[in-house]
């Protein structure tokens, strides 16, 4: 870590300082990036530490070096722009060492990564560790400084309407494989595994009972946590899932490949499809799980929240699927003026 200050030494002084709201002290910066780094790892989404090193501690390695010294910033807003800005340098061994690299500011893969991570981080500080409250970011702020989503193919989001047309015009089983997918963000093949069970308050709930199997860095096999289920309506309608969940119709199969083999086959999606491509959007059976996450955000305040609702990590999230479309964004903005 630059600064000469090692993650041993930070996680010593987080640790010593146990009982922070109990008592008058701000902890500081170097410990609660260690906090941080323990909160995310054991106790939030418990990503892995190569998760968390790629997607954070790289950036708060560098918002370091500007939260001390003369100059240190004073704001989230000015430590966001400081750390997109910061001249980096290759330090890798090799020919190329000492030669400079471009700021973060000048990728937008990095600079929306830099400020998702730098904006959690500094919500925890202030949250956990007495931080002044002039380092949260705004979010009017915070949407200008991280800037567009670079992804190459932008994502489709459906309207209530078309959502509606397409349960309309499509056989009864098929049509309820699309409420669901819908309402509650699920991928498709999960449909078969959904259950209704009593949840922690004696209520009926939809429940995924199988997670998602997948590699890990080192190549061992691990599978996502079972997850219960929360809706997010269709025109106001979440259809009452819930309570005919036993009476439902469904496909024998249902899967990504077979649910959008039905659908290529109806006309009006592929008129969807031919309208969103000359929009350079992208319209897939996915582009129903995009368009709840899209929703949620409307409703939802913590992307954490949401991403553990869609059984996934808040950095698969904002890496893999959209969070907000033009309306949303310009009713931010409005509101915030």
């Amino acid at each position: 870590m630059e600064g000469g200050v090692t993650l041993q030494t930070a996680i010593a002084d987080a640790l010593a300082i146990s009982d922070h709201k109990s008592q008058e002290v701000v902890t500081p910066w170097p410990g609660i990036v260690a906090a941080f780094r323990e909160h995310k790892l054991t106790l939030d989404n418990r990503i892995a530490p190569k998760t968390f090193e790629a997607s954070y501690e790289r950036y708060l390695n560098v918002a370091l070096l500007h939260l001390d010294g003369r100059n240190a910033a004073q704001t989230g807003k000015a430590l966001m722009e400081k750390v997109l800005t910061h001249q980096r340098v290759n330090q890798k061994p090799g020919k190329k060492s000492g030669e400079a690299l471009k700021p973060w500011v000048e990728m937008p893969k990095s600079r929306l990564e830099c400020c998702l991570a730098l904006k959690k981080f500094l919500e925890y500080a202030v949250a956990e560790h007495r931080q002044p409250q002039a380092f949260l970011v705004p979010e009017k702020d915070y949407l200008k400084i991280r800037g567009a989503d670079a992804k190459s193919r932008k994502k489709a989001v459906l309207t209530d309407a078309e959502v509606l047309e397409l349960i309309r015009l499509l056989p009864e089983t098929w049509g309820n494989v699309i409420k669901i997918c819908r309402v509650y963000g699920v991928r498709a093949w999960e449909v078969a595994f959904i259950t209704r069970a009593t949840n922690d308050d004696s209520e009926p709930q939809l429940r995924v009972t199988k997670g998602k199997t997948y590699n890990t860095r080192g190549g061992v096999k691990e599978e996502t946590d079972p997850r219960w289920l929360e809706a997010v309506a269709v025109d106001n309608s979440t259809f009452d899932l819930v309570g005919n969940w036993d009476q439902l119709k469904l496909p024998p199969t249902v899967s990504g490949k077979t649910l959008g083999a039905v659908l290529r086959r109806l006309p009006y999606w592929q008129q969807l499809m031919a309208e969103y491509e000359a929009r350079g959007e992208w319209l897939r059976p996915y582009s129903l799980r995009d368009t709840f996450s899209v929703r949620a955000h409307g409703i939802v305040k913590d992307d954490t929240l949401i991403a553990a609702a869609m059984g996934h990590t808040v950095e698969v999230h904002h890496r893999s699927y959209r969070t907000s479309e033009w309306r949303s964004v310009r009713k931010a903005f409005a509101e915030a003026s």
